[in-house]
């Protein structure tokens, strides 16, 4: 992707930033511009299309609705939506968490140990989120249900969760009372900083769901590398850390085949 020029920025967007602000690139997808600034702890996106920028609307609406949830999260500090050679367009700011993508340490961790204990605090985060009480703004209009929803958003998703989503539709289970799911819970949006998780980011797909398909997506495989053994196991310990209910902790052991103590 292009690198973004300091002129290309909106005067609404340049109010957020420090003056004259250069960006580093982290790795990203095609469907938005991502930059970290570089003189303050902030993340600058730019999205572009009717969907896109719709994705980034409700991101920035998620993350002002859960402020004082007590969940670790990036802090909105602006949205600014425009219509621009002839394209919808979306500018998010939100401050930037320390540290690194969990999947990017996990990559360079030799230690099984060391690994599966981050497994477990993925498990523990995941248990956090679904245990949060939903705000009245992210709940929709309409009532179809989750999973109808995901649906009708597949389109715009990556492989791996058209892929995952495709394989619901097959398989497709039977229903789970709706939690707040953050809805792209994969672990490169799994924060970490030192030996503790510093946060979750792209909370784009935030909101009433199933929270199976948070639990797939968290331990679904990294890429062509299977899961490894344990991961599994370790992730519902900690994810069971907090009340779950009967079916959903019947979901993880019946899928991952392992058993949650207790």
């Amino acid at each position: 992707m292009e690198p973004l020029r300091a002129i290309e920025l909106p005067e609404a967007v340049r109010a957020w930033l420090p003056p004259e602000p250069a960006f580093a690139l982290p790795e990203q997808g095609t469907s938005a511009w991502v930059g970290f600034v570089a003189d303050a702890p902030l993340v600058l996106k730019r999205m572009r299309g009717v969907l896109e920028s719709s994705v980034a609307e409700w991101e920035y609406r998620a993350l002002t609705e859960l402020a004082a949830s007590g969940l670790p999260i990036p802090t909105a500090i602006g949205l600014h939506v425009r219509q621009h050679e002839g394209e919808r367009e979306a500018w998010l700011c939100v401050s930037r968490l320390p540290g690194e993508s969990l999947q990017q340490r996990l990559r360079c961790e030799p230690d099984v140990e060391v690994r599966l204990r981050w497994y477990a605090a993925v498990g523990e985060i995941a248990a956090r989120i679904h245990d949060t009480p939903i705000p009245a703004a992210l709940r929709p209009e309409d009532s179809p249900t989750w999973f109808d929803r995901v649906l009708r958003r597949t389109r715009r998703a990556t492989e791996r969760v058209q892929d995952l989503v495709m394989r619901l539709v097959r398989d497709r289970p039977s229903h789970a009372p709706e939690t707040l799911i953050h809805g792209d819970f994969t672990l490169d949006n799994v924060i970490v900083d030192g030996d503790a998780i510093s946060g979750v980011i792209d909370w784009g797909g935030a909101g009433p769901g199933d929270p199976r398909y948070d639990v797939t997506l968290a331990l679904g495989p990294d890429g062509e590398t299977a899961l490894e053994p344990g991961a599994a196991a370790a992730f519902l310990r900690g994810y069971c850390a907090a009340p779950i209910s009967k079916p959903l902790r019947r979901f993880v052991e019946q899928t991952y085949g392992v058993r949650a103590a207790g």
